[in-house]
């Protein structure tokens, strides 16, 4: 039987009415600390049967605007054939054509690239807001052809308007004499704890009106999340996260979302997973509040 968010039912709501579609996109790029997050979207898919489909909100179906769940993207070893296949099941499928918000789940963070790249020709005047650990600044491939875990914003800020990055804690010497504009406007964690009103309004000051979400769960302080590629101590709270989605969605234009970088841990641990899980319903009841 086909996997979806939630358990649903696949017949329960076809592409055509739902509102939320889910790209499950099995990628794990060239790191060694990226190796096994090709197994998260099927992990959280999977952690997803075990949550209950209720916004405590709005006291809705998280589901009530329709959650449809497309097929898993084939996976490559090469980071150009990937992105490439990515990009071509994007514009296959009409993903970001009105009414329809999709929301991957990688895998590696380098999936947002060609998602971000296809989103930005609907939305030319399209703000990335990206919560992660790392700058993702870098822009080089391995040997092998696949991309780093740190090659993703280097190669989407040519077609976005802007890129607005939180929670970022760790960046290289190379990142910052490329980028110092960028690294020193970053929204890091010592902001938010210290005056997180302010830092919800320095965000939303500084994206446009339509946004694309993309979120590395390393974001998290790994005592929350430890299921990711490289813990970086000192994250954002989990309650901290939810409250910043929720503002970005009551006050913008969320186009498209992606949650990447899950590592799940094995062995009966499914916190990472299930946390990611949870996130997406946060998003979706989020957005189903406002159009409510």
């Amino acid at each position: 039987m086909k996997k979806t968010l939630f358990n649903l039912v696949p017949e329960s709501c076809g592409p055509d009415a739902a509102l939320f579609h889910v790209l499950p996109i099995p990628y794990s790029g060239a790191d060694e600390i990226c190796r096994g997050m090709d197994a998260a979207p099927d992990a959280i898919l999977n952690a997803s049967a075990n949550m209950e489909r209720f916004d405590v909100k709005s006291r809705r179906p998280l589901d009530k605007f329709g959650v449809y769940t497309h097929d898993f993207v084939p996976t490559a070893t090469n980071a150009e054939q990937e992105f490439a296949a990515i990009e071509d099941v994007a514009r296959r499928l009409d993903l970001f054509r009105p009414r329809r918000i999709p929301i991957a789940l990688g895998g590696s963070r380098a999936i947002s690239t060609p998602l971000i790249r296809v989103a930005a020709e609907k939305y030319p005047d399209l703000s990335v807001l990206q919560l992660s650990a790392g700058a993702a600044l870098r822009d080089s491939f391995g040997a092998d052809g696949r991309m780093s875990r740190a090659c993703v914003m280097a190669r989407v800020s040519e077609v976005v308007r802007d890129i607005v990055q939180v929670g970022t804690r760790s960046f290289s010497q190379e990142e910052y004499e490329r980028f110092p504009e960028r690294i020193d406007a970053i929204v890091s964690p010592e902001e938010i704890e210290d005056d997180f009103e302010r830092a919800v309004e320095k965000i939303l000051w500084k994206t446009g009106v339509d946004v694309y979400l993309t979120i590395d769960m390393d974001v998290f302080d790994p005592g929350a999340v430890p299921g990711v590629g490289l813990p970086e101590p000192g994250g954002l709270t989990w309650r901290q996260v939810v409250a910043l989605i929720e503002a970005v969605v009551a006050g913008k234009n969320l186009v498209a979302a992606d949650v990447v970088g899950t590592k799940p841990l094995g062995g009966g641990n499914i916190v990472s997973e299930y946390a990611a899980a949870k996130l997406v319903g946060k998003i979706i009841g989020a957005v189903a509040r406002k159009r409510a």
